[in-house]
């Protein structure tokens, strides 16, 4: 992975970050409901509480 060229590593880690994102929206299409004592501690994570 190290003698790999820079230009496909930057690929390579644009295109998990991209699919780890759209794994994390995709799921607002599964979840119904969502208690807001778990909305409230998901909200809390990105704030860095």
């Amino acid at each position: 992975m190290i003698t790999d060229s820079p230009i496909l590593q930057a690929l390579l880690a644009t295109s998990y970050t991209w699919g780890m994102t759209a794994l994390g929206a995709s799921l607002v299409f599964f979840v119904r409901g969502v208690q807001p004592k778990l909305l409230d501690t998901m909200n809390g994570f990105p704030a860095g509480v």
